[in-house]
């Protein structure tokens, strides 16, 4: 139940930072800025964000296309295939290049070349490679106090003429 109100919350957040920059945001940013913001990306391992973020627009597409077409998943799931997947992924350099150019308006040339020397030090490449696990551990919390909580304060909802949310 918590998962799924997180979701849109999730999303919102990930997505945010890289809303399109307008183009005479873009043409206004230092060239010098911007490469190094690509430098940041790829050192960042953003492709791998990209890639995740990308999966969940899909995922959500597809239940939106399938909620509007029950009972008809074959061709919903040939619909993705052959039309929802192809046309994220032609946005794909839309994305890195929205992405840099946040990066660029937001960084001066020298902090950016300082991400890109934090992102490429040991301590980064270790978090890097620990933080999916982290992250799988962090997500377990809410979900087992918002589940507990619910349980321990049902019986004062009833009390109040509230009817608790099922598990």
């Amino acid at each position: 139940m918590l998962k799924r109100r997180c979701v849109p919350i999730l999303l919102l957040t990930l997505l945010l930072p890289f809303a399109p920059v307008s183009s005479s945001a873009q043409s206004q940013t230092d060239p010098v800025a911007l490469a190094k913001a690509k430098e940041l990306l790829a050192a960042s391992d953003m492709a791998t964000m990209r890639d995740q973020i990308a999966a969940l627009l899909q995922s959500q597409i597809q239940a939106l296309i399938q909620r509007a077409n029950p009972g008809q998943d074959a061709k919903v799931e040939q619909a993705m295939k052959d039309l929802i997947k192809p046309a994220l992924r032609q946005r794909i350099p839309e994305f890195m290049d929205s992405a840099a150019a946040v990066y660029a308006k937001y960084f001066t040339r020298d902090e950016l070349t300082q991400l890109i020397a934090f992102y490429n030090s040991p301590v980064a490449k270790k978090f890097a490679r620990v933080a999916p696990e982290i992250t799988d551990l962090m997500k377990q919390w809410p979900n087992r106090v918002g589940n507990d909580v619910l349980n321990e304060t049902a019986a004062d909802l009833q009390k109040r003429g509230l009817k608790p949310p099922s598990s």
